[in-house]
């Protein structure tokens, strides 16, 4: 196997692992919601920013998984191909980028700038605490998703004379 294929693969193993741990803590953060407001009395209610951590961390759960079983299991296949990738995870790293904006955000509209340590009951103080590593797990995604399809980039624009068609080829067919 070639070094791209291998640092592909690796890639959207990180990023399916870094997903699971978004999927979790925006489950942490929405029960513990859900037990302060049964605290006040009040009804069901959601952060925007679990919702979404939970909705990109599903997608780029899937499309990961599918990306590499389809690959393993099938030669030049067009989910493979860099003119599919290239369009795909830039979307998936733009998805990333809103739910670590949007966790900052919230986090700020809703706690306004109150330290964590002032909240007596705990699990408001864990919410309070658990939005910051949201937001730093989801940029750590971006970052991953956006430096491989830089990488990608690359590829298919310096492989352009050697490749009668870079854009439908993979990464697995490559030689190099």
């Amino acid at each position: 196997m070639n070094v791209l294929w291998l640092y592909r693969v690796s890639t959207l193993i990180l990023v399916s692992i870094v997903s699971l741990a978004v999927i979790g803590l925006c489950v942490h953060t929405s029960n513990n919601l859900a037990q302060v407001l049964a605290f006040f009395g009040l009804g069901a209610g959601s952060f925007p920013y679990t919702t979404l951590g939970i909705a990109v961390s599903a997608i780029t759960l899937v499309s990961s998984a599918l990306l590499i079983a389809l690959d393993i299991f099938f030669d030049n296949i067009f989910t493979s191909y860099l003119a599919f990738e290239i369009p795909w995870l830039s979307i998936l790293w733009i998805l990333w980028i809103s739910v670590g904006w949007t966790t900052l955000s919230e986090g700020h509209m809703i706690f306004q700038g109150i330290t964590c340590s002032l909240f007596t009951q705990p699990n408001t103080k864990e919410i309070c605490e658990g939005i910051h590593p949201i937001a730093i797990i989801a940029f750590i995604n971006f970052a991953l998703l956006f430096l491989y399809t830089g990488v990608l980039m690359v590829v298919a624009f310096t492989s352009s004379s050697s490749y009668s068609s870079p854009w439908t080829s993979s990464l697995k067919s490559r030689n190099k």
